[in-house]
């Protein structure tokens, strides 16, 4: 399972351009560092890079080091990751509640629309999540085997190290956010207390491998990166940092995003904790015998408690970047995508086996038929989030196709220049990018008619699987081509033209008016950038001016006053602009 997700997690995943502005972060600082042959310094367009610790970059490099600098290999690490984490959880369902379940619960990882987008990517998130989920699960493996008398020291060495790669990954709640976790698990189930020597050397090699990239940082240049990446950390926890959002936002976007199984999710995770899901209760034929620590009266059942720290986790995720964290991006809440994945199999596996089992196999055939139809609630959420995405599929190539003139066939006036430049793009949509969409409406009115049955739902899960591949390698490309397709084109000229053949033009050049990190993955390692004339007027003045400007359509009128400058070409909203000699800037 774990080399079948990987191959479909490759499939077309170098495809789109690299998006502005996290993967091209990642991808240039890992570019740099290859180019550099210094792995321990992170380093983009000549500044230091404060925000992240190296490991995913690490990853990255040794794959352009292998493929070179594309996008294919920014984003090969996760390829990886993904097969891991698939494996992993398929192994651990299985283990919890048999091998059927445990593929279905990895299946649905990899059809759901938003996991599935979002393991192909190449953002940090999905070796972040993998740290923390490793570790929280060997605490738990730790647990149980201290239950049934072993020592569990095994468990414990694995999740410590596990840890401590989430922090080379991503940062200090790589450790903070899987103890806090834990914690909340503990008060719900404080046997067995681990032991004070044990808890120590656990956070000691934790600690240990997260500090040790920190040290070697401390003492090649001093305190200052320290000091900037733990202001960058508080600045994002408690300040929106510019993507603010309403507190419901990441249960909105769980909602939408983990189509089609999202409302099975959150049902699964209600009936759970109320005991009432015939795949959860008591008498259930999926749970696996209890067991029985010595001659002690108390039942320790492993599947149980393995769905409470799932449980546990989901809700303090969700509680705390809903509630105490201001920034609202969506891959801020990634952690809940396999942890919803295995809810929503738990409801879907008793929604399949009420209408397969007959009375004397169930025992209580009548329950089994009312827990396991879908609820109206269930149905309508997902038939509102299957139009939201199939009015997605349909919209894009329509508006990206008619350049827009769509738009002003149905007297809509669009008064924004910018957005008129986006798409007036000139980028090609041919029929079949609407292949997403005619994928996903067969998949839904196959699932409207048997949505009780198996066939419905393997219908759906194949039909957004599918559909979510082709829009990748169709539709992300043409979207992506519209908002960054002429500045990538501008700025590969520089060095080495479209298709990496001999560079087009010759001379520097430089970035104004809009912030943008194309030119660091596309262009060459260093592209000055200027936000306003006075910074224009300062490289006038030191002879740093470059021969050549890439710029907005907003600033175009702006940068003709205040100088002598010929329009090279222009490519939607984007302007490739030559310096005179003669430029000036008034200061």
């Amino acid at each position: 399972m774990g080399l079948l997700a990987g191959a479909w997690l490759l499939w077309w995943q170098g495809i789109p351009f690299l998006f502005d502005w996290d993967e091209l972060i990642y991808g240039s600082l890992a570019r740099q560092m290859l180019e550099s042959g210094d792995p321990l310094s992170l380093v983009i367009n000549g500044e230091p890079f404060f925000e992240k610790p190296p490991l995913f970059f690490w990853l990255q490099a040794l794959a352009m080091g292998a493929l070179g600098v594309n996008e294919w290999a920014a984003r090969l690490p996760n390829a990886w990751v993904g097969g891991v984490t698939v494996a992993l959880v398929v192994a651990w369902g299985s283990h919890l509640r048999g091998v059927g379940f445990g593929c279905l619960w990895g299946l649905l990882l990899l059809t759901g629309y938003v996991p599935l987008f979002f393991a192909k990517t190449g953002l940090i998130d999905p070796l972040f999540n993998l740290g923390m989920g490793l570790g929280l699960g060997s605490l738990l493996g730790a647990d149980q085997a201290r239950l049934v008398g072993q020592s569990g020291r095994a468990w414990l060495v694995v999740g410590a190290l596990a840890l401590g790669l989430a922090v080379l990954a991503k940062g200090p709640l790589g450790l903070s956010l899987p103890l806090l976790i834990w914690a909340g698990y503990k008060v719900w189930h404080p046997d067995p207390w681990p032991r004070w020597g044990e808890v120590v050397a656990f956070l000691a090699l934790a600690g240990g491998v997260a500090l040790s990239w920190f040290a070697l940082e401390w003492r090649q240049q001093g305190p200052e990166w320290v000091e900037q990446f733990l202001r960058y950390q508080w600045r994002i926890l408690t300040t929106s940092d510019g993507h603010p959002g309403p507190f419901y936002f990441h249960l909105l976007a769980f909602g939408l995003g983990c189509f089609p199984w999202a409302a099975l999710s959150l049902t699964g995770i209600l009936r759970t904790l109320l005991g009432k899901d015939p795949g959860a209760g008591g008498g259930s034929r999926f749970r696996r015998p209890r067991f029985r620590l010595g001659s002690a009266a108390q039942v320790m059942d492993p599947c149980q408690r393995a769905e409470h720290l799932l449980l546990v986790a989901f809700g303090i995720v969700l509680l705390l970047f809903s509630l105490v964290v201001q920034t609202k991006l969506i891959h801020y809440t990634s952690l809940l995508y396999p942890m919803g994945a295995y809810f929503a199999a738990l409801r879907l596996q008793s929604i399949w086996a009420g209408h397969c089992s007959s009375p004397t196999l169930a025992g209580s055939h009548q329950r089994d038929e009312v827990l396991s139809r879908l609820t109206l609630w269930e149905s309508v959420w997902i038939g509102l989030s299957g139009l939201f995405w199939l009015s997605l599929w349909l919209v894009l190539p329509w508006l990206g196709g008619s350049q827009g003139e769509g738009l002003a066939n149905l007297g809509i006036d669009l008064t924004d220049e910018l957005a008129w430049g986006y798409l007036k793009a000139g980028v090609d949509w041919p029929l079949y990018t609407y292949g997403p969409a005619l994928l996903l409406l067969g998949g839904g009115l196959a699932w409207s008619i048997g949505r009780h049955k198996v066939w419905g739902w393997v219908s759906l899960l194949l039909a957004t699987g599918l559909s979510a591949q082709l829009a990748w390698g169709w539709v992300f490309p043409r979207l992506l081509q519209h908002t960054q397709g002429g500045s990538i084109h501008f700025f590969r000229q520089f060095v080495g033209g479209e298709e990496g053949s001999a560079g087009l033009l010759s001379g520097t050049v430089g970035l104004y008016g809009f912030r943008s990190f194309v030119p660091y993955f596309y262009g060459p390692l260093q592209v000055p950038y200027a936000a306003f004339p006075a910074e224009l007027s300062a490289w006038e003045r030191t002879g740093q001016m470059p021969d050549y400007l890439v710029t907005w359509d907003p600033f175009v009128e702006e940068l003709a006053e205040l100088g002598s400058l010929q329009a090279i070409e222009q490519r939607g909203p984007f302007w490739l602009l030559k310096t005179s000699p003669s430029f000036s800037v008034s200061p």
